[in-house]
This record gives C-alpha cells, structure tokens and sequence, in this order.
C-alpha cells in the first residue's frame, strides 16, 4: 500500500483547492481502512478531513496554523510511540488550503506509521 499512498500524497501535494476526482481517488484509497465514510469533500472541508483522521489515526493528534510564511496553512500530526518515554513520530504538510494541509499529514502520517519510529 505505501506506493499507493505515497502517489496520492504526491497528487495532494500538486492540488491548489477542491478536487472531485481527488476525494474519489481518496475515498478509495481509504474505504477499507474508514468503515462508512463519506464520498467527497475532503478537498473542501476541514470537518471531513478531521473525520478521516479519526477513522485512520485514532492515536493520533493532529494541529493546524500557518507556515513560516505566515501565509499558507500547514498541518501537523504527531503520535507518541512509547508511553515510557517522549519518542513520538511527527509530521507537517503545508498546502493551499487547510483541508489538503491535513489530507497531505494524513498521508505521510499512515507512510510513517508503517515503516515505525526511525
């Protein structure tokens, strides 16, 4: 699954705002791993995308601001590996918009998450 996911991230990474043949190309990427979730709008609704989060990174926590712009959004989700310990697996994605800012983090998140702590 990691080439599937990591061409998605490089689709997400060239979107600049709401993509319907993105979202089906997400909700199918996901549909195994998200019982019930919806069709579409996870290029355009940040409610969607947290939703998503929820189904596929349920250990997972998530932030949003802006980049070191100040201009674009940029997304950040972070697990703790080890409760004895601080070790935590992080990532960040800035994009265009805050719905795909997560939709990126959420991919490299399942990326990293699947080769584990580094």
């Amino acid at each position: 699954m990691e080439s599937k996911l990591e061409d998605l991230e490089s689709r997400i990474s060239e979107t600049t705002g709401q993509d319907r043949d993105l979202d089906h190309l997400i909700a199918a990427t996901f549909d195994s791993l998200a019982d019930g979730h919806p069709v579409g709008g996870y290029t355009s609704s940040v409610d969607t995308c947290l939703t998503l989060i929820g189904s596929i990174l349920p250990e997972w926590h998530w932030h949003v601001g802006h980049g070191p712009s100040g201009i674009l959004p940029y997304a950040s989700l972070r697990k703790k590996t080890n409760l004895s310990d601080a070790t935590q697996l992080r990532v960040e994605a800035t994009a265009a918009t805050v719905p795909l800012a997560l939709l990126h983090a959420t991919v490299k998140a399942l990326i990293v998450d699947q080769r584990g702590p580094k």
